[in-house]
């Protein structure tokens, strides 16, 4: 990451050499009385324009709506038997179904209350911000003790609660609080809004910079550190006067700021995908404008070519129909938030906005969110066609060699688009899945060859004993060899070599050694190459070829391939997958299907097909092709 400091003298530093007392003196130069902080949303004509504007109409029906309820039956806090929940018997969702439903309030009546001075909402508001500052802990029972090294285990049976911490949700409520005092602080009752201020001290600023111990998250590359560094910063510009202060506490945030980038690669892409790419980025960027305005635009985060690399890696992953490239924990669709998007455009013109079956098309009950969604959005509408993309390239590849992944989409003759991904890495990446060398074929808004994606988040779904053997985590859930009855293990350990990549006129030719992705002793070398073979003016076809050596011959050796679609078997040798043929050798496999329900996060329920390849005549040196032909309508 490099930050680029103009000082009033024209120097330019970055963040590789930006030193504490640089960062001092950017704030000091700019008195916080002096500056404007989100200054979009301190406009009340603006927020009449919005308030009026008809795209939104439904959004602020549904507002009020929930603010009437709110009223007539106020939210109580979970009970005490709901937080053990998570301890006993793994369960999330119960404690913190109503805990959101609690703290929505923030949102709705802070929104209402920028729109109308209304007495009701500005009561509810107060009563809102009471309860939330009356709430035993604002971090998940789920993330009770992150910093314990036996986590989640070793906690929930201790005499003594763990000390407290910062989580995700505690950040993020902090954030969406600190803002809202900002813009409605001064119409609130002085109890409400001192109160809500001590509650930030207490739970936020010392948990955080009055304990030198790092917090769980600060060693990590995903999301967590971007969201709950970033929060807690936008916290600290709002609330926290004095420049020197500032300067020490955005310090420490801005170093891990530079860890989660460095989980990047030099293309811009991440092994969390698209879906948490949105997480943790947005919140960097909001942090990152609050600086810029803080600081009087001295100092921007965002105008940087890393920075410009990263924001175009969704753009890569979108596949069509609204589906996208979901390895690991992440949903197979994904809706962006055009604010965010549009914000980004502003620092790199060429970034193409998401077409419309991407875009986030129902506002979230957020007041991070929506503010940001509606304020950056708004006044859009010519640099939204300017820069919308609706597929019609006729290919485009990207590889991201740091993170071994590969993604190619293609226009086919007949007008479809076809795309093809495939990633290596290692199996302790975030949101990991023991996936070294899977795959996905997408096919006109289908994915024929599938990751089924997000599993449900329990305690049980986080520990390696359970979350590897479920069907979503395990690599018998993903379209990767079974060597000698060995599945792919779980740490860093077992990963992958990225051998070759190349990217030609009519094809794309990606290989990896997949050797150390398996505990198998007698296993001397693995590798698969991936050949795209996608010329302009014929369908694309993809061939697979997995190259097997062991020491000893093996007792059995399967290869297993995940279909979103029925596989249906044509004749031996061939199998129609919806729009797709597969084409082996039927001398040398027995094929047998599994069909499988997958339940997701979101509570989603989803049919996969394990089609399964058992291996006939068994040597000590194998090959195994397998080829993907797309057929023409």
């Amino acid at each position: 990451m490099i930050l680029v400091l103009e000082m009033s003298k024209g120097w330019e530093i970055m963040l590789s050499t930006l030193t504490l007392r640089q960062l001092k003196n950017a704030l000091e130069e700019t008195r916080p009385e002096t500056t404007a902080l989100f200054p979009e949303i301190a406009s009340s004509e603006r927020w009449t324009r919005i308030r009026s504007d008809e795209q939104y109409k439904e959004f602020w029906e549904k507002l009020e709506k929930e603010a009437d309820c709110l009223t007539d039956q106020p939210l109580c806090s979970p009970p005490f038997s709901d937080f053990l929940l998570f301890g006993e018997t793994g369960d999330r969702a119960t404690y913190q179904t109503k805990r959101t439903q609690l703290f929505s309030g923030l949102h709705v009546f802070g929104l209402l209350a920028m729109t109308d001075e209304r007495p009701d909402w500005k009561k509810g508001l107060e009563n809102t911000i009471w309860a939330i500052c009356n709430e035993y802990t604002w971090v998940l029972p789920a993330h009770v003790g992150l910093y314990v090294n036996e986590y989640p285990n070793g906690i929930w049976d201790q005499p003594l609660a763990p000390r407290e911490t910062v989580d995700l949700d505690a950040a993020v409520a902090g954030f969406a609080l600190a803002e809202v005092l900002h813009m409605v602080g001064p119409r609130l009752h002085p109890w409400v809004a001192q109160r809500a201020k001590a509650e930030i001290e207490r739970r936020i600023f010392q948990v955080y910079f009055n304990d030198a111990t790092p917090q769980n998250w600060e060693l990590k590359t995903n999301n967590w550190p971007a969201v709950c560094a970033s929060s807690i910063g936008a916290m600290a510009i709002y609330l926290i006067e004095d420049s020197e202060k500032l300067a020490g506490m955005l310090w420490r945030v801005i170093n891990v700021l530079r860890q989660y980038l460095s989980g990047f690669d030099e293309q811009g892409g991440t092994p969390e995908g698209p879906v948490y790419w949105q997480f943790g980025f947005s919140h960097l960027v909001y942090f990152a404008e609050l600086l810029k305005e803080r600081t009087g635009g001295q100092i921007t985060m965002l105008d940087e070519h890393k920075i410009g690399k990263i924001a175009q890696f969704p753009q890569f992953c979108l596949l069509t129909n609204g589906k996208v490239v979901n390895f690991s924990d992440a949903p197979d669709e994904a809706r962006f938030h055009t604010g965010l998007m549009q914000r980004l455009c502003e620092y790199f013109p060429t970034l193409q906005l998401p077409p419309d079956e991407y875009r986030m098309n129902v506002i979230p009950v957020s007041w991070v969110e929506a503010t940001r969604l509606m304020f950056w959005s708004s006044d859009q509408q010519d640099a939204e066609t300017e820069h919308s993309s609706e597929g019609q390239e006729g290919v485009q590849d990207r590889i991201f060699t740091g993170n071994q992944w590969v993604i190619s989409k293609v226009l086919q003759p007949d007008g479809r688009i076809a795309a093809f991904a495939a990633k290596g890495g290692y199996n302790e990446e975030p949101h990991n899945h023991n996936d070294l060398g899977h795959f996905i074929l997408h096919v006109d808004g289908v994915n024929v060859l599938a990751d089924v994606g997000i599993g449900v988040y329990t305690k049980q779904y986080f520990q390696p004993e359970h979350r590897y053997e479920t069907i979503h985590a395990g690599s018998h859930g993903h379209s990767v060899p079974i060597v000698d009855g060995h599945r792919q293990g779980f740490g860093r350990q077992y990963r992958s070599q990225l051998l070759q990549h190349e990217v030609t006129e009519d094809e794309v030719r990606f290989e990896l050694d997949l050797t150390e992705a398996y505990a198998c002793s007698t296993l001397q070398s693995l590798t698969r190459e991936f050949l795209w073979h996608r010329p302009s003016d014929e369908a694309s076809q993809l061939i697979i070829t997995d190259k097997a050596a062991f020491r000893e011959t093996p007792s059995v050796f399967q290869e297993v391939f995940i279909c979103g679609v029925e596989p249906k078997q044509i004749e031996k040798g061939r199998i129609a997958i919806g729009t797709v043929e597969m084409h082996f050798s039927p001398s040398d496999w027995l094929i047998e299907v599994e069909e499988v329900t997958a339940t997701s996060h979101y509570g989603v329920e989803s049919k996969y097909y394990r089609l399964m390849c058992n291996r006939t005549c068994v040597s000590a040196s194998m090959e195994s092709p397998f080829r993907f032909v797309i057929n023409s309508i």
